[in-house]
């Protein structure tokens, strides 16, 4: 491969990080935002098109006509996961009715993951913008990682409950050792707790233990 000059190697670790942080390639708008991030701030989308194409000249990626077709050469795809998509959950009252179906694959580093038993669902709402997982915050439009090999629960965790048939995220609190409160953690006053039973119609389908954050 061509050595790259200063600003193609800037545009190529923008695309690696956003690569790595979010599962999928960045459009060329995402690569000047990241790029910016790293210090190369330019406004004009022109000059990242001209760098993509001196970036598959030397051999360092391809690209395809496809939205966000860019591959890296280079990187191993065994340093990457498919994690299911399980239809979306909401972050307010318990709205979302949930899908058991797989909708599709979130490609995601391997370093994001730690246990290959976790599912993602799309979040709808803002019942949960002020929870923190991993010192992200949970917004309208994220997808949530759900590990469903945690069976026991204490207060604070955030998980994934379906309830008559409905999915939501919410923060696990143990009232009395009987009575569960599924409590939001909102900007908004309007979200409340959802109470729960042993004897309702629920299910906890596992705890959230991360955020991949999507894209503004």
């Amino acid at each position: 491969m061509e050595i790259l000059t200063q600003k193609q190697r800037i545009v190529l670790q923008a695309i690696k990080q956003f690569f790595t942080e979010h599962g999928e390639m960045p459009t060329v708008r995402e690569i000047r935002e990241e790029s910016g991030k790293l210090g190369l701030k330019l406004k004009s989308l022109r000059s990242f098109f001209l760098y993509l194409n001196a970036l598959e000249e030397k051999g360092y990626i391809e690209r395809t006509s496809e939205d966000r077709g860019i591959f890296l050469k280079g990187v191993n795809s065994e340093d990457f996961i498919q994690i299911p998509v399980f239809g979306a959950a909401s972050a307010g009252a318990a709205t979302m009715f949930a899908d058991q179906y797989v909708e599709g694959y979130l490609r995601v580093s391997k370093r994001l993951v730690k246990d290959h038993n976790v599912f993602a669902v799309q979040v709808s709402g803002t019942s949960m913008n002020r929870a923190k997982v991993n010192s992200k915050t949970i917004q309208n439009g994220d997808f949530v990682l759900v590990d469903a090999d945690v069976k026991e629960y204490k207060s604070g965790d955030r998980v994934l409950v379906v309830i008559d048939g409905l999915a939501t995220v919410k923060t696990y609190r143990s009232i009395d050792g009987r009575t569960i409160a599924l409590m939001p953690e909102s900007t908004d006053k309007r979200h409340q707790p959802i109470f729960l039973a042993p004897d309702d119609n629920f299910v906890i389908n596992g705890r959230v233990v991360d955020v991949l954050k999507m894209p503004k």
